[in-house]
């Protein structure tokens, strides 16, 4: 069928590439999805304005990520299914998710709206951009549901090989999403709250797309709204093996909005150019973090059909492919890095912030095709406890401490003191992610396959 498709088959180098490249279409048109906010705010506005939709974007995408874990082990279950030919066993695994995801959704919009303040308060948002980040997080935590609707459609169809529609769909919903940005913030004024409607309403549009397509196509498995039914020894296998990944992808971004609130502490200039870094990051990491996410589901249909020296093959292929689009950005970043900034506001503070910061940041570019991927692996391996804690581990005892001295502890520290942290956090999480792979080929529980 072509709307689904078996990646345990076929020369690798071909169906790695075919299925990963859409990855990174998605990504990207998903990253210049958030950044296309942030762009548009910063023609029509001032940089306090830039600051609030800044921090009220990364605080939701922190509660966001939250969800993002039964995304993958979603993807992960509904690949192994189909990988072994088990085809009753998907609708079970989309029926479960669905009410997983509505529910959460429903919970974080609630706590949101509820403490709102306090967690602006956390970010120590400069008082001038506090009202708008409100009015910015208020809007978008309404419409959440539509992100975790997205992300569950996705989830489907990336389990059963097809990642070419979810990037269609992610398309048309940028697309939309730009327009209603420059109506809305350029020709109504309405700043913040308008990016932030723009956001739900073209997230709306993208689920609605993709129910459709799914109850329409020609798939192995029927989705029928009407007949969505809980099973619990399903839920427990989506929480085994993504309540780990819920938490790291939780806590891991905690660990950047402190890195956000040592930025913001160094004022409007410095908080607005940490926040367009932070899109632009969106950007420079998708490569690794599109061939990652293609190898989980790649691995976990080799790991339904038992071959795994296919995945692992893959595993090598993809951190090769990553790292050399890595390479790209580190250079680019380092003989001019104003250029990237550029993109997001051309207030002279705001570069010089920004450009400060890459210097020291843009190493991370090298390293992260490596953490990226083997995480990408492991997630398909349904090893997720493994490289959940590693993730987080490095993240608190070595990125946020490491911060906190640089930035508080030497006079006059920069945003370049700021970018040190993460790359010695991601080199501590690719030496641990080796030897766990070492010690699983070592004592033969690589190619195990129970999750």
């Amino acid at each position: 069928m072509a709307n689904q498709k078996d990646l345990t088959q076929g020369n690798l180098i071909a169906t790695l590439l075919t299925f990963a490249l859409p990855y990174v279409g998605a990504n990207f048109l998903q990253a210049l999805y958030g950044a296309a906010d942030l762009i548009i705010v910063g023609k029509f506005c001032d940089s306090s304005v830039v600051s609030a939709v800044a921090t009220g974007s990364q605080l939701l995408q922190t509660l966001i990520f939250f969800i993002t874990g039964l995304t993958v082990s979603a993807t992960v279950l509904i690949g192994k299914a189909f990988g072994a030919k088990q085809y009753d066993n998907i609708a079970k695994i989309i029926n479960t998710m669905t009410i997983c995801f509505i529910s959460a959704a429903v919970f974080l919009s609630i706590i949101i709206i509820l403490f709102d303040n306090e967690l602006l308060f956390l970010l120590q948002t400069p008082p001038e951009a506090f009202t708008s980040a409100k009015e910015y997080i208020i809007v978008c935590a309404i419409g959440l549901v539509f992100v975790f609707g997205y992300n569950a459609i996705s989830a489907v169809l990336r389990g059963v090989g097809n990642s070419i529609v979810p990037m269609y769909f992610v398309a048309v919903s940028c697309c939309m999403n730009i327009m209603l940005d420059i109506y809305l913030v350029g020709k109504l004024h309405m700043g913040a709250e308008g990016a932030a409607i723009a956001t739900v309403l073209s997230q709306a549009a993208s689920v609605i797309a993709g129910i459709v397509y799914l109850r329409n196509g020609n798939f192995v498995f029927k989705l029928k709204l009407s007949a969505i039914k809980f099973d619990i020894e399903t839920a427990k296998e989506l929480f085994k093996i993504g309540l780990p990944l819920s938490l790291q992808d939780t806590l891991i971004p905690l660990s950047f909005l402190f890195l956000f609130s040592l930025a913001n502490s160094m004022g409007v200039a410095a908080s607005a150019a940490y926040g367009s870094v932070i899109r632009l990051n969106a950007f420079m990491m998708l490569p690794a973090g599109s061939f990652a996410m293609a190898l989980t589901a790649l691995t976990a249909q080799n790991l339904g059909a038992g071959n795994m020296q296919r995945a692992v093959k893959a595993l090598k292929l993809s951190i090769l492919f990553a790292f050399c689009f890595g390479l790209v950005f580190f250079i680019w970043q380092q003989l001019a890095p104003y250029s990237a900034i550029a993109i997001f506001s051309t207030e002279d503070t705001v570069l010089q912030e920004g450009a400060r910061y890459l210097r020291s940041f843009s190493f991370d570019y090298l390293i992260v095709p490596f953490v990226f991927c083997l995480n990408g692996f492991f997630f398909g391996c349904g090893r997720t406890v493994f490289a959940a804690s590693n993730a987080v581990f490095s993240a608190f005892a070595v990125r946020i401490p490491l911060a906190f001295i640089l930035c508080t502890l030497i006079p006059g520290a920069t945003l370049f003191n700021l970018g040190i942290a993460p790359p010695c956090a991601s080199i501590v999480t690719t030496i641990s992610a080796l030897l766990y792979l070492l010690y699983l080929s070592k004592n033969n529980k690589l190619y195990s396959k129970t999750l």
